[in-house]
């Protein structure tokens, strides 16, 4: 599915409603034996939207996906790169049950399309962050993994780990094929990962067999 096969903004609007009413009705199914604000009523898309942005219960978060992003963090995509090429992320995530309901979409990738995707945590090397940030080495660890692995091992520094975590914890076997298209999921966020991902300290890649350090990427912001 290209992206311009539907004007992005709209795009993204009908999918933070769609992703947002799942994320509320998992919610709800989590605590139906507990007291608690009422549920969104069944395509009562409105009313979830508005549950939405009241910050208790459903967080929403975008990224713009781009070249100029992953050559900020010192990887330097390959000069034969689709100079267009770029992507999306949009999740919903809850507070309750610290699920994130999320769609990656992508076109004008290099040929060969995605091959793997990541989500990662920015680390500053100060000492004050997850065991995964080593003290004094800035970085961006994999924390997840959403598809694909890695087709040049060599290039990857937590090749040895992803190996041993393979059919484990990846959310999707395979990634979509084709340079246009889109990807979705449900991430259960770590405990050691949610106070990074609330305070934006968590990004997303896509890689390529053409950029296999990642070819576009994004922070995830709070909306």
């Amino acid at each position: 599915m290209a992206l311009s096969s539907l004007p992005k903004a709209a795009f993204l609007l009908l999918a933070t409603l769609a992703l947002t009413y799942s994320a509320l009705t998992i919610s709800d199914s989590h605590t139906k034996k507990e007291k608690g604000p009422p549920a969104a009523k069944h395509g009562d898309v409105e009313k979830a939207w508005s549950n939405a942005g009241n910050g208790q219960r459903i967080t929403v978060f975008t990224a713009d996906l781009t070249t100029a992003n992953e050559n900020k963090l010192g990887k330097k995509v390959n000069p034969q790169t689709p100079k267009d090429a770029q992507g999306f992320f949009i999740g919903a995530y809850n507070s309750l049950t610290h699920r994130m309901r999320f769609m990656l979409g992508y076109s004008h990738l290099s040929k060969g399309g995605v091959s793997m995707s990541h989500f990662h945590m920015q680390c500053k090397g100060d000492g004050k962050e997850p065991p995964i940030c080593k003290p004094g080495q800035p970085s961006g660890p994999i924390i997840q993994t959403i598809c694909g692995m890695p087709t040049h091992p060599g290039m990857m520094s937590d090749w040895p780990k992803t190996q041993a975590d393979k059919g484990k914890h990846t959310l999707a076997e395979k990634c979509a094929e084709g340079t246009n298209g889109y990807i979705m999921g449900i991430w259960t966020v770590e405990e050691p990962y949610r106070k990074g991902l609330m305070e934006g300290k968590v990004f997303v890649n896509l890689h390529t067999p053409l950029d296999p350090k990642g070819e576009v990427s994004g922070l995830l912001t709070k909306q």
